[in-house]
């Protein structure tokens, strides 16, 4: 419960960061280009889908390649629409930096699952626990 509420509460957070006009407020410093802003854009993108994970898990598996598409489209979405808005631009970097995040997340997740799947045993995986001499504990 608590996990699905920290994944929505972040995708909040990037709607909020992506439409709303922050140029008033003084010290952030966020550059354009492959600077500060293309990798807080990878960040945010890369853990919206380590919360995903996190949030929906096993039953997200099915889900899992689509959330990360919608994500991707999200984040393009929120450039188109700050087309519109006063003060805010459209930036085909950041839209990169969204699916570098993404991908970045998509590759250290099938890289951990091929990992894992690797080091089990395979009595582990289908229930039976094994004791050194091979028996099965039942």
């Amino acid at each position: 419960m608590i996990s699905k509420l920290l994944f929505f509460s972040w995708l909040s957070g990037i709607t909020i960061a992506s439409l709303v006009d922050y140029s008033t407020v003084t010290g952030l410093g966020l550059s354009k280009g492959f600077g500060t802003g293309f990798w807080m854009h990878a960040g945010a993108y890369f853990l919206a889908g380590c919360l995903f994970v996190v949030a929906f898990g096993g039953s997200g598996h099915r889900i899992f390649l689509p959330a990360l598409i919608a994500l991707f489209l999200l984040g393009i979405i929120f450039e188109v629409v700050q087309l519109r808005l006063p003060r805010r631009t459209f930036n085909p970097i950041d839209i990169a930096a969204n699916g570098i995040g993404l991908i970045a997340f998509y590759g250290c997740y099938s890289l951990n699952r091929i990992k894992s799947k690797a080091t089990i045993p395979k009595s582990s995986r289908n229930g039976a626990e094994t004791l050194e001499d091979g028996r099965k504990i039942r």
